[in-house]
C-alpha cells in the first residue's frame, strides 16, 4: 500500500537517479504506513495512491521527504517537527478524541 506514486514522490524529493527507485518505495511503503498508524481509526487502508485524499497525500510527501533526508544515520534528525507538522495538517481528518 502506497498513498503516493513514485513519480510524484521522485518529484517531491527531486531524485533524478532510478538507481535510487527501490529505497524510494520502501521509504514511501514505511511513510505510508506511518501516516495509517497516525491517522489511525480515520485513515483507510484500502486507500492507495489514487483514491487517498490530497491532504493524506501531502503529509505522506511530508513524511517521504522527511525520511528520505534523514536515513537514521543522522543524529539531528528532529522527528517532533515532523509530528507536529502532521498534528497541525490532519488536526480536521483525526477523530475529536485523539486531536
Amino acid at each position: 500500500m502506497a498513498l503516493v506514486s513514485l513519480a510524484i514522490a521522485r518529484d517531491h524529493v527531486r531524485l533524478t537517479d532510478p538507481a535510487d527507485d527501490a529505497e524510494l518505495t520502501r521509504t514511501i511503503g514505511d511513510a505510508s504506513a506511518l501516516i495509517l498508524d497516525y491517522l489511525g481509526a480515520d485513515g483507510d487502508p484500502a486507500w492507495d495512491d489514487t483514491t487517498a485524499p490530497p491532504l493524506v497525500q501531502r503529509g505522506t510527501l511530508l513524511t517521504v521527504a522527511h525520511l528520505w533526508e534523514h536515513r537514521g544515520d543522522d543524529a539531528a534528525a528532529d522527528d517532533g517537527k515532523l509530528y507536529n507538522a502532521l498534528s497541525l495538517l490532519f488536526m480536521r481528518l483525526r477523530a475529536r478524541e485523539l486531536a
